[in-house]
């Protein structure tokens, strides 16, 4: 076992929320279980686990609700409740090194500096690009958005967040702001779960040495692999614009005698269940949000898993998680996914935002036997059991804490 160290694991939840939050707390798991000191920072939420550091938790912000507007614009910028609070928990716990998952923007910049001013080191898991561009998704109305990065207010005429002027101008300007005062470069090391990332900060000028590639965790042991399956195929996800819905909707005109079902919530639910009304689709289905036991029992009766993602998806956990579970995904090349699929070995892939592409890939694959569906998902499995392996990620991951 590596010398153990006392690690501060940071990110805006402390409950699980989505995929961030799982690569987070299966961090947290395996970093106790190898007999390290986790050291907990976050917001406060009656959703949270326990952690023996939550009387340091500072307030959250909810950017999705009016209100509280000064609180939530200083959380962009500088919060003293945030400094005040992580610099308590420093110097009561005194890590070694301190791993930020997320943190714009609850919590916002404020924890970097006050990182960097207490001479901590600093890790930083990119999950998405806000390094890189005020608006992290680089997706905007419908379509991947680079137009951040030769003006980063484009952001703020574009509408770009939540489709808001004050909203974009807020993050636009206190993304122009730490770019400026070198809050970014304060990081020690960054961790990206894709190549792709990687390339796409290093188009915009980041040094390629300050980054390790180190892909997200999956116990494929937590998943068991089934024969069995139904006659439908299945979306689990965000219902919002960038996750490709629609696109998956179109294509299901051209397949109406095989079902689709829809597994999640999110604030497109409304326009694409009303798509599905007015052109009467009848094979497609909206379940709303489900346990994650239930997803896994949708997941075995499904004889594909879809994700078609329009926006430069990182490191898709509803990629892995249904590789784990023995399943044929069919996704969207696009982004971070072509390195977790090789096209018609352990999946395949389609041009994104392409329905009649997407169909076709379906119909090929209902066109073949279950036989041959399992194999391609037994291949799926090995191959995120071989790259995945939490065993692995724990290496690469300290071997990443302890080298800076």
């Amino acid at each position: 076992m590596k010398d153990s160290m006392r690690i501060l694991l940071v990110n805006n939840f402390f409950y699980e929320v989505g995929g961030i939050e799982r690569v987070f707390f299966a961090e947290r798991e395996l970093l106790q279980h190898h007999g390290h000191e986790v050291i907990d920072f976050s917001t406060q939420d009656v959703r949270n686990h326990p952690s023996s550091q939550q009387e340091f938790f500072v307030s959250s912000v909810d950017f999705q609700t009016r209100g509280n507007f000064f609180k939530k614009a200083m959380r962009f910028f500088y919060s003293r409740e945030v400094d005040r609070a992580l610099s308590k928990l420093i110097e009561a716990t005194r890590p070694d090194v301190a791993h930020i998952h997320g943190t714009f923007d609850v919590l916002g910049p404020t924890v970097i500096r006050t990182l960097h001013r207490h001479g901590v080191r600093i890790i930083f898991t990119a999950h998405a690009y806000k390094l890189i561009c005020p608006n992290w998704k680089l997706f905007a109305h419908g379509h991947v958005d680079e137009g951040c990065f030769d003006q980063p207010f484009h952001d703020a005429w574009n509408k770009s967040i939540q489709n808001s002027y004050i909203k974009s101008f807020g993050a636009a300007a206190a993304w122009w702001l730490h770019e400026t005062v070198g809050t970014f470069a304060m990081i020690d090391r960054i961790i990206s779960p894709s190549i792709f990332l990687i390339e796409k900060h290093v188009e915009r000028g980041w040094l390629r040495s300050k980054f390790v590639h180190v892909p997200n965790p999956v116990d494929i042991n937590k998943y068991l692999i089934t024969r069995g399956e139904g006659a439908y195929i299945l979306f689990v996800g965000r219902l919002v614009p960038e996750k490709g819905v629609d696109i998956l909707i179109h294509a299901a005109v051209r397949f109406p005698e095989i079902p689709v079902k829809i597994i999640g919530d999110g604030p497109d639910a409304e326009r694409l269940a009303r798509i599905v009304h007015d052109r009467g689709i009848s094979n497609v289905s909206f379940l709303g949000r489900r346990s994650s036991a239930d997803v896994k029992e949708f997941m075995r009766g499904a004889f594909a898993v879809i994700i078609p993602s329009i926006w430069y998806e990182n490191d898709s956990l509803s990629v892995l998680e249904a590789q784990a579970m023995g399943k044929v995904v069919i996704a969207s090349y696009i982004g971070g996914i072509p390195e977790q699929i090789r096209h018609g070995d352990t999946g395949l892939l389609f041009e994104a935002g392409n329905p009649e592409a997407l169909a076709e890939m379906v119909l090929h694959v209902a066109a073949l036997s279950p036989e041959e569906r399992h194999v391609i998902g037994v291949r799926a499995r090995g191959f995120v059991d071989a790259i995945r392996n939490p065993e692995f990620y724990y290496e690469a991951l300290m071997d990443t804490l302890g080298a800076v």
